[in-house]
């Protein structure tokens, strides 16, 4: 079993940051700021490596993983990893584990938040039993709305609206799969209306009781988030519609006829509309590609066939 005690994941935008925030606010929950470890990282790291690592391949690849733009201003003591790992690191979760653990300060419970993870919870939840799954759903409309903010984000709502069905697939699968005492998924419109009750399941989830008001941990967002400010600020429920007014409903429309039914499976609509649109072919296949290259690394990530 792994030091790492948890994940946050789900699709970018979908308020995971809050419940990263909400997570740290409980007394002896760390967490760092997304490292991208396995959904940037790992495939280059297995691209020229074959686990079990020796210290020597471990402190090669921390300084690789440095360089990542995803890990500018991340505070990584190289010793800490190496003192975590041993004299033989057996698996990627092992690695990344210990890069997790030597980010953040002394804890009970370490957690970590890379929504793009997602796609690794059937391998990590095999590879360590005791791992547990917090995942954020929120409207996909919404989601749509907010990637129009931020200089990253989808801009065509077919191809939003097919990431979204993939991710709360895997969600519902991962919560059928692990149940209650290893999954727990949390809507962001709940979260927002009721910040405490959702601490408290976080805190059922990881055996961490809520203590008293807190600040909003330190640390757990890079200084170049700029879009992620509003996370750590009071939590209202200001956002929870505002995409009425901010997504033109031909777009709106185009997200309910290709993720109707999972709408419908998480509230969002009363029901699916009558068939189902798809995206192009190409984003289909695309999105395909992504959980098959995960497939295909699983066995050189954990030594499974």
């Amino acid at each position: 079993m792994s030091a790492l005690s948890f994940l946050v994941v789900g699709t970018p935008r979908s308020g995971t940051t809050l419940t990263q925030r909400l997570c740290c606010e409980l007394p002896g929950v760390a967490m760092p700021p997304e490292t991208h470890f396995l959904h940037r990282y790992a495939p280059r790291l297995l691209a020229r490596r074959r686990f079990p690592l020796t210290p020597r391949e471990v402190e090669r690849e921390l300084e690789d993983f440095r360089h990542l733009p995803t890990s500018d201003g991340l505070r990584l003591d190289t010793g800490r990893v190496l003192d975590l790992v041993g004299r033989r690191c057996d698996t990627l979760l092992d690695l990344f584990a210990a890069v997790v653990v030597a980010l953040c300060p002394p804890a009970l419970r370490y957690g970590e938040k890379t929504p793009e993870h997602l796609l690794w919870w059937r391998p990590l939840a095999d590879a360590d039993p005791g791992l547990r799954l917090v995942g954020v759903v929120r409207d996909p409309r919404a989601v749509a709305a907010s990637h129009r903010a931020v200089p990253w984000g989808v801009e065509d709502p077919a191809v939003l609206a097919e990431e979204w069905a993939l991710d709360q697939r895997q969600l519902r699968a991962a919560a059928r799969q692990l149940g209650p005492g290893r999954c727990l998924l949390l809507r962001y419109e709940d979260v927002a209306a009721d910040p405490d009750a959702a601490r408290r399941r976080l805190g059922a989830l990881l055996a961490v009781r809520p203590g008293g008001p807190t600040a909003a941990p330190d640390g757990i967002v890079h200084d170049w988030e700029w879009w992620k400010s509003s996370a750590l600020e009071a939590v209202t429920t200001d956002r929870t519609a505002a995409w009425r007014e901010a997504l033109p409903p031909e777009d709106a429309a185009a997200i309910e006829e290709i993720a109707g039914p999972e709408m419908a499976a998480f509230g969002y609509l009363d029901h699916p509309p009558e068939g189902r649109r798809r995206a192009a072919a190409e984003v289909r296949e695309r999105l395909s590609a992504r959980l098959h290259r995960v497939r295909r690394l699983t066995p050189l990530a954990f030594g499974r066939g």
